[in-house]
C-alpha cells in the first residue's frame, strides 16, 4: 500500500522562518576536566559486528534558555487521583512556561551519546547507516531493526551503523542531567546531528582500530570539504523515526552533500499553524508529564509495561531493549526512566519548532532518494490535519516513494522491526529510488 499523488497539493506557507544557528562544537578549553566517564563495552548478538558507545560534545550554541525556576515535584505514590491531577496540571503549566520564553543564542556544554556497530571484516563498500530515534526512546530500541536487517539472506553489506541519541534522551540525558532543563527546539537537535556528521564522524572505517570513547574532532579543513563534497570514504544512508525523521530531513536540507539517501519513518513534520493536539483532549505533552517514571525493580517495570496497551503492541525484543536501556538504577533500590517525563514533555511541546521543514521539503536535492515509511494499520490517527500524510509524502515528488506498513501505527520501529528492516534494506540496495519519477507523473 502507498499514498497516491494528491489532486490539489498546497504550496508552502508564506511564513518567514529563522535560520539555523551556526553549527560547531564547543572549544576544547570549555569542556569539563575530567571528561564524562565512558560507557562500558558490551557484546552484540550478531558476532559479525561489534558495538561500542562514544561521546561527542553537542553543538555549542543552543536556541532555548535554561529554566530559571524549578518544576513542581512529581506526585507521590500515595497521592489521591485529584491530587495527582492537580500536580500534573502544575507540571504541564511549567512546561508551557518554558516553551514560551524567547529564543536566542546560549552557549552550553551538552553531550550526545552514539552507538557504533562496525563489521569486523570490513571495510568494504563504505556503506554507513545513520539512525535517529523518536521522542521518548533510547537509541538502543533500534537494535531489533538492526539485527533483523543484518539477518536478511543476501542482504546489503553494511560496513558501519551509527545510532545517534539526542541530548535529552537515554544515556545522553544522564550525561547532561546536571544541567537545568530547557525548552526543546528541534532545530538544536538537527544541529546536533550535523555537528556529529560534520565534525566527529571518523573519516575512515577501521574496525581493527578501536575508536576512543570521546571521538576526536576531525580537521577543520575536512569539515569544510564535507559541506561541499560529502564524505570521501563513506556513503551515508540516513533513517529517522518521528522526531528523528524531522531532524534527519532538516539536516539533509541544510547540508545535502552529506547524504546518499533518506528513509523517513512517519516523521513529525507539520505545516506551520497546524494545531499539534486536539484542544478537547490531553496532548502528548500532558500525557508524558503524567506518566509513571519509577518501579520497584527492572523486572517489575517490564511486567507493568508489558501489560500496558501502549507497550503491549511492541515486538518483545524492543520492549526488552527499552527496559534495559531506557531505565536506570536508583540509589537505594528500584529503577526510573532515564529520560524524565518532564523532559519528554518539553520535547513534545517543541513539535511546532520543526514546522520550517514542511516548507523546505520541495527544495531537497533531487539527487537524494526519499522513502517515506508510514503507518498502515486501520484507524491510526494522522500527524496533523486529516489528509496531511498524503500531502506530506508528495511534497517533493521527484525521486520519492512511500509505503504504508499495514501491521503498525506510528511506532513502526517498535511494532514492526522486521518490516522496517526490509525497508532500510531496499533503500540500501537502491530498490526504492525510482529511475524517473517525473516520467511516471
Amino acid at each position: 500500500m502507498s499514498y497516491p499523488l494528491p489532486p490539489n497539493p498546497r504550496p508552502s506557507t508564506d511564513t518567514q522562518h529563522a535560520q539555523l544557528l551556526p553549527i560547531y562544537p564547543p572549544p576544547v578549553s570549555a569542556l569539563p576536566n575530567p571528561l564524562p566517564s565512558p560507557i562500558l563495552p558490551r557484546p552484540f548478538p550478531d558476532s559479525r559486528y561489534k558495538v561500542s558507545t562514544h561521546l561527542v560534545p553537542a553543538a555549542h550554541l543552543r536556541t532555548t534558555p535554561l529554566s530559571e525556576s524549578s518544576p513542581p515535584p512529581a506526585a507521590s505514590s500515595t497521592a489521591s487521583k485529584e491530587e495527582r491531577r492537580t500536580i500534573n496540571a502544575a507540571r504541564a503549566a511549567w512546561v508551557l512556561e518554558q516553551a514560551s520564553r524567547p529564543h536566542g543564542r546560549h552557549e552550553r556544554i551538552l553531550w550526545n551519546a552514539v552507538n557504533r556497530y562496525v563489521r569486523r571484516d570490513g571495510p568494504g563498500t563504505g556503506v554507513t547507516l545513520f539512525l535517529a530515534h523518536a521522542n521518548g526512546f533510547p537509541k538502543e530500541t533500534w537494535e531489533p531493526v538492526i539485527l533483523d536487517l543484518l539477518a536478511i539472506p543476501d542482504g546489503p553489506v553494511i560496513d558501519e551503523i551509527w545510532a545517534w541519541e539526542a541530548t535529552h534522551h537515554g544515556a545522553s540525558f544522564l550525561l547532561n542531567a546536571a544541567t537545568p532543563l530547557a525548552a526543546s527546539n528541534w532545530a538544536d537537535d538537527t544541529r546536533d546531528v550535523l555537528n556529529f556528521l560534520l565534525h566527529f564522524l571518523p573519516s575512515t572505517i577501521s574496525p581493527d582500530v578501536p575508536l576512543p570513547a570521546h571521538l576526536a574532532r576531525v580537521a577543520p579543513e575536512e569539515s569544510a570539504l564535507r559541506k561541499v563534497r560529502g564524505f570521501s570514504e563513506r556513503s551515508l544512508f540516513a533513517t529517522g523515526h518521528s522526531f528523528g525523521g524531522c531532524c534527519c530531513l532538516w539536516a539533509a536540507l541544510t547540508h545535502p552533500r552529506l547524504f546518499t539517501s533518506l528513509t523517513l519513518v512517519d516523521p513529525v513534520i507539520i505545516r506551520f499553524g497546524t494545531p499539534t493536539s486536539n484542544p478537547k483532549a490531553p496532548s502528548l505533552m500532558h500525557g508524558a508529564v503524567a506518566r509513571r517514571d519509577s518501579w520497584a525493580s527492572r523486572e517489575a517495570a517490564h511486567t507493568a509495561l508489558a501489560s500496558n496497551p501502549f507497550f503491549a503492541s511492541w515486538d518483545p525484543r524492543v520492549l526488552t531493549a527499552y527496559v534495559t536501556y531506557g531505565l536506570v538504577d536508583v540509589p537505594g533500590g528500584g529503577v526510573r526512566l532515564a529520560m524524565p517525563p518532564l523532559q519528554e514533555g518539553l520535547a513534545f511541546q517543541g513539535t511546532a519548532s520543526g514546522a520550517p521543514v514542511w516548507d523546505m521539503i520541495p527544495t531537497l536535492e533531487e539527487r537524494i532518494p526519499l522513502r517515506w515509511v508510514m503507518p498502515g494499520r486501520p484507524g491510526e490517527p494522522e500527524i496533523g490535519e486529516a489528509g496531511s500524510t498524503q500531502e506530506r509524502v508528495w511534497r517533493r515528488p521527484a525521486n520519492s516513494s512511500n509505503v504504508r506498513i499495514q501491521t503498525a501505527g506510528h511506532l513502526i520501529v517498535q511494532q514492526a522491526p522486521r518490516e522496517m528492516a526490509r525497508e532500510i534494506a531496499g533503500m540500501l540496495e537502491g530498490r526504492h529510488a525510482p529511475a524517473s519519477m517525473a516520467a511516471k507523473l
